[in-house]
């Protein structure tokens, strides 16, 4: 009889720490990604995975790949803040978002995507994408490209 009355709520805690592991996972993943990508686009070392294209479609290419998440690829913005274009000691920016969802239902999540954000000094200048170069893509549900965050 006991167990009966402590198993609801011993299922929601399990579920509940269930479901924000892998929100934290996912985060982790997520910036983690937009880091090796940014690494990767500064100083011009690509994945193997990702050779076609201009320098921000690999760039946005090794961020998706390297952030995938529990729930599918993130969408990416790449930018280059830099009024000269990619010039070296130029600010490379690498945004991801992710729409989280609770894999049990049980617990809520955050109504806005999981976001982050990489800013790298550009080291190594071999291609040049033209100047105020970015590439965007459409941003999840819920979520936007603001320019106060990316």
């Amino acid at each position: 009889m006991e167990f009966a009355l402590v198993m609801p709520v011993l299922f929601v805690l399990l579920f509940g720490i269930i479901d924000y592991g892998l929100l934290f996972n996912d985060l982790i993943g997520l910036r983690q990604g937009a880091r090796e990508a940014a690494r990767q686009g500064v100083v011009q070392q690509f994945d193997l995975s990702c050779t076609t294209g201009t320098a921000m479609d690999k760039i946005a290419c090794s961020t998706r790949r390297a952030s995938e998440s529990t729930l599918g690829t993130s969408p990416v913005r790449v930018r280059v803040l830099t009024p000269d274009g990619w010039v070296q000691g130029g600010r490379l920016v690498v945004c991801a978002q992710v729409k989280e969802r609770s894999l049990t239902g049980m617990v809520p999540f955050p109504s806005k995507p999981l976001q982050t954000r990489t800013i790298m000094s550009i080291e190594n200048v071999t291609t040049s994408p033209s100047p105020l170069a970015y590439l965007s893509d459409a941003a999840p549900d819920g979520g936007d490209w603001d320019p106060s965050w990316c």
